[in-house]
């Protein structure tokens, strides 16, 4: 009874007939364990969990395999990893089960490396895998662009006698396209014999995000041709994909023809979107207006935009009467100070920028460090701003960086350094930037000829930008940079944005 309550979405009911038991009957086995345990991960109930898992140990008989994966995954799902490593560790068996529980609660954890090393492992021992793992392994690859590793994945999957379903082939296309691959997602997508709309979602947000607002929008008439209809996630992704490209009017005529031919109502993200996409080109006005007129109260996001189009454009007063507004829907947004105090630098307004970074220092908040990392040799690399001292001090990165330098005749943009310091200091910190340091770590460390993939925690800046063009049309390599925003695709000194992003 208590799996049917459980099964059928009565997770409380199940939980009080828990109870019921052990007042009438005391002493349970572990079939009552693990069913209570599935319970308590499924409400989030880490106390009640913790007080069967002290039934369990109490108890005459052993837990089983059973009883011991839901207790990694209780423990997983609500962060106590150090519980479910100690449970995982004193298990005498493990299965896929136990490996699943074990990756879910690294990546819960954000300890989304953690969680890759734990896979490699995994399959090191023929443990073998389940859809579950795939589905929860792929989006980890996508979001540190691990490449390679999704590639081994795909080929796992190649070799299965098991035919993948259509979340996990999503999960593939997802992997593909956020890491800039979007010749593999295609392929798989149009592999597939069974498509839902996800499926669709998938490949026209991908094309997006890599800059290839072309293909989105023949793939949205494909899908339309095909008798699909789209939803509020198919238009948020061809908003932003038209802000990032400068397709204004195509944005808003995608706007109005949601509502008219689709009969999708636009959410406050839409709108976001549509701000986005009029503030980037300029008209901050028609903005405004859509602003004022919407029939939602403005949140972060909205004023995010705009805040965004300010510092683009370099409007201070504007900006300045933005940011009060997320100042006070977002008191603890590091990144919104940072942004206005990145527009009165641009403005050479030194004294309020030394105000704002005090405020951020008495609001006991910290900027967020650039950090750019890449996949080389089934390894993630991390760089910092302004790190990796001895690397960058190596005879090999002086000789490969004076090389490029001289070929180039590059000169650094000091302008995109928003602080108040000499040209020298300037200079250094501009070379410094993450991304810099891992596209000369990759130059250094992979073949001639092979692709660099880069992923940045922030926007690129202006300068290094410039500088990546630079490269990989001295180098002939092509370079693929995923930052905060979008994909950047450098081949032969130009970049898919075509410097607009």
């Amino acid at each position: 009874m208590g799996i049917g309550y459980s099964r059928n979405g009565y997770p409380k009911e199940a939980l009080f007939l828990y109870y019921e038991m052990v007042c009438r009957f005391g002493q349970l086995g572990n079939f009552a364990f693990s069913m209570a345990l599935k319970v308590c991960s499924d409400l989030c109930d880490l106390r009640t969990g913790r007080a069967i898992h002290a039934q369990v140990v109490k108890a005459t008989e052993d837990p089983d395999q059973v009883v011991n994966n839901a207790l990694v995954r209780l423990y997983g799902e609500d962060g106590c990893f150090e519980e479910a490593i100690r449970v995982f560790d004193e298990m005498p068996q493990r299965n896929v089960v136990s490996w699943n529980s074990l990756i879910g609660g690294l990546v819960k954890k954000d300890g989304v490396f953690e969680a890759m090393e734990a896979f490699r492992i995994m399959q090191g021992k023929g443990m073998g895998f389940s859809w579950v793992t795939l589905t929860t392994i792929l989006p980890i690859c996508a979001r540190v662009t691990a490449l390679v590793s999704g590639k081994e994945i795909h080929a796992v999957m190649v070799k299965s006698t098991a035919k993948p379903d259509a979340p996990v082939l999503n999960s593939l296309m997802d992997m593909y396209a956020k890491c800039g691959a979007m010749d593999y997602c295609r392929r798989v997508f149009y592999g597939m014999q069974n498509k839902d709309l996800t499926s669709w979602n998938t490949l026209i947000t991908g094309y997006a995000i890599n800059g290839l607002m072309t293909e989105s929008m023949e793939s949205f008439q494909e899908m339309i041709c095909s008798g699909f209809s789209p939803d509020g996630i198919t238009f948020i992704a061809l908003l932003l994909g038209c802000s990032h490209a400068g397709l204004t009017d195509d944005g808003c005529r995608l706007f109005e023809t949601m509502k008219i031919e689709y009969a999708v109502s636009p959410t406050v993200d839409h709108y976001a979107c549509l701000v986005d996409v009029l503030g980037r080109a300029g008209r901050i006005e028609e903005a405004l207006e859509i602003v004022k007129n919407m029939p939602f109260k403005p949140t972060g996001s909205i004023w995010g935009s705009l805040l965004n189009s300010c510092r683009i454009h370099g409007l201070v007063p504007l900006g300045e009467a933005v940011a009060k507004q997320l100042f006070e829907l977002e008191p603890d947004n590091v990144g919104n100070y940072v942004m206005l105090s990145n527009i009165y630098a641009s403005a050479g307004m030194w004294e309020s920028v030394r105000t704002v970074r005090e405020l951020i220092e008495k609001m006991g908040m910290k900027k967020e460090a650039g950090c750019s990392w890449l996949h080389i040799k089934s390894k993630i690399h991390t760089f910092v701003a302004g790190g990796s001292n001895e690397f960058r001090n190596s005879a090999e990165y002086k000789e490969v960086w004076k090389r490029l330098m001289e070929e180039a005749g590059y000169v650094p943009d000091t302008g995109v350094v928003l602080h108040d310091v000499n040209e020298e200091t300037r200079a250094m910190w501009v070379c410094g930037h993450s991304e810099r340091i891992a596209t000369m770590f990759a130059l250094i460390n992979t073949g001639s000829g092979m692709p660099i993939r880069i992923t940045k925690n922030l926007r690129v800046c202006l300068d290094c930008h410039s500088w990546v063009k630079i490269v990989s049309k001295v180098t002939g390599r092509v370079i693929v940079l995923r930052d905060t925003n979008r994909f950047h695709h450098f081949k032969n000194g130009m970049c898919s944005c075509k410097d607009y992003w």
